[in-house]
């Protein structure tokens, strides 16, 4: 039974993969390739990843974060600062063992579409792509912002679902089943 509907034909997917390490780069291609994606391009750094998106069209990219002298946010930066790139709107998944709040706001501010924290299961993988593609966020163009839609409205907590940290009197309650995913400004981290 599929995780989704089949929206997304993933063998028609063309991605590339930002990653230094290369059994990293391999262990993320041989998912991809599970999934049914039948092109997947490699770099190991930001200058070659750089090369790889002004040369073909990509419907994803996914790139690691520590990636040498320029990391993942300033490839993010690039891309979609430069009004001639042709992937000036690709959707791009980062990745990263050291998810902290630090490197957070300074991929949503490079624009970035999603975030995933290793080690990665390939179930993870497959729905944040997924997601990315079927329900892609507009794309915005400012003066100081330029990537997916971000929302910077705080959820409403309305009192008959206020959590019991906010109530007085209430006992601490331990969280049942799976967390949902987190949001981090607006984004699927």
């Amino acid at each position: 039974m599929p995780m989704y509907k089949p929206s997304i034909d993933f063998s028609q997917l063309r991605i590339l993969i930002v990653e230094n390490h290369a059994l990293m780069r391999w262990l993320l291609g041989e998912m991809l390739r599970g999934f049914g994606v039948q092109h997947v391009r490699f770099a190991r750094d930001v200058p070659s990843a750089v090369e790889l998106v002004y040369g073909e069209d990509f419907d994803a990219v996914i790139l690691d974060f520590f990636l040498g002298e320029l990391d993942g946010a300033d490839f993010a930066k690039h891309v979609r600062h430069d009004e001639d790139c042709c992937n000036r709107e690709v959707p791009i998944l980062l990745i990263t063992g050291m998810p902290d709040h630090h490197k957070v706001m300074k991929v949503l501010d490079a624009g970035i579409n999603g975030m995933l924290a290793k080690p990665i299961a390939a179930k993870d993988l497959y729905h944040r792509i997924h997601a990315m593609l079927a329900d892609s966020k507009p794309f915005v163009i400012t003066n100081d912002y330029v990537g997916p839609m971000r929302s910077r409205k705080k959820p409403h907590v309305s009192k008959k679902m206020r959590p019991a940290a906010f109530s007085i009197n209430a006992p601490a309650k331990k969280p049942r089943g799976r967390v949902n995913h987190a949001y981090e400004d607006g984004i699927l981290i």
